[in-house]
């Protein structure tokens, strides 16, 4: 495109903070608004907001309508849930008003596989407003399924997939090491993944990307949550974690195929966790091992492939879109 995209940012917790300082960096893109209904934020201008140490001439709606009445705008980046059914209404609202956007709602990597009536709806919102929306981030979005994907283009055959993630959360912001248990007594861990409020949310959704690029069909697919008990006590900026209580997950998600195991999506994320990397295996002809050495690094990662996504975004059919059905996705200026 030859005039900048422009760009309003929904959602100003860190990952969204963070995605519009780096849109305030890019040639091709332009920041016309911000939306999040936070009372403390609501009103004040971005610069601000952002603790630039100036104006940015953008003030902080409480609402998307409110931001289009100042600045029209061609996209948006969306940061403010993990659920698709529960940014369902949001991402409508986006697609309604003739948005492209880019969301970093984990479920939205794959939205058919746990909200497929939703999902086509939205899709079909898309295409008579002739937009496309796309759910990505680091994890899910890049390392765990699109980057394994990406590997097998050179094999000829593929029999299975295996991918490991381990990542020291102690490096990572706060809302992430709640996020994961760190600091929970263990009995306290189990119950609350037995409500689903201790994950990471998104592990079978990278799983079913991965399976449905490669077009299989999976006889089963099975998740499983354990906490990783830490060895000594651990201080972290955030907070504490004792010797004996949780300090993290570790989450495998898995893939049966013709009675035997195809993709195996093992994710470790503790305080303290050693030899931190992003390794996939995938067992084929020719076989292929690529390791990320250190891993790759979250919340730099994440505002990043969102805002390199969007001209792919724009350029794609209208519709709802996957990181298989844009085009390769890599930095912008």
């Amino acid at each position: 495109m030859n005039k900048p995209i422009r760009v309003i940012q929904c959602g100003l917790g860190v990952i969204g903070c963070n995605a519009a300082r780096l849109v305030l960096e890019k040639k091709s893109l332009q920041l016309v608004g911000a939306v999040d209904p936070a009372p403390h934020v609501v009103g004040r201008d971005l610069g601000d907001v952002l603790d630039l140490g100036h104006k940015l001439g953008i003030r902080v709606a409480d609402k998307l309508s409110t931001a289009l009445q100042k600045k029209r705008a061609d996209a948006v980046l969306h940061c403010t849930g993990s659920s698709f059914a529960g940014v369902y209404d949001q991402l409508a609202e986006i697609v309604r008003n003739g948005l492209h956007c880019v969301t970093s709602c984990e479920e939205a990597l794959m939205p058919y596989y746990r909200a497929p009536k939703l999902a086509a709806q939205l899709n079909r919102l898309c295409a008579r407003h002739g937009v496309s929306v796309l759910g990505t981030g680091v994890n899910p979005g890049f390392v765990m399924d699109t980057l394994a994907t990406l590997t097998t283009a050179v094999c000829q055959r593929v029999h299975s997939i295996n991918v490991l993630r381990v990542v020291d959360a102690a490096t990572r912001r706060e809302a992430l090491q709640r996020k994961v248990g760190a600091g929970l007594e263990i009995t306290e861990f189990r119950r609350l993944a037995r409500e689903l409020k201790i994950r990471h949310v998104g592990l079978t959704e990278s799983l079913v990307f991965i399976a449905e690029a490669l077009g299989w069909n999976l006889d089963e697919v099975d998740e499983s949550i354990a906490p990783v008990l830490a060895e000594k006590t651990v201080q972290t900026k955030f907070l504490t974690v004792r010797k004996g209580q949780a300090a993290g997950v570790r989450q495998v998600a898995t893939g049966w195929r013709r009675g035997k195991k195809a993709l195996e999506l093992e994710l470790q994320m503790y305080v303290g966790a050693r030899n931190p990397r992003d390794e996939i295996a995938v067992e084929g002809v020719p076989p292929m091992r690529v390791v990320v050495e250190g891993g790759t690094a979250g919340d730099e990662a994440t505002p990043a492939i969102l805002v390199n996504c969007l001209p792919r975004l724009i350029e794609a059919t209208p519709g709802l879109q996957t990181m298989a059905t844009i085009g390769l996705a890599r930095a912008i200026l």
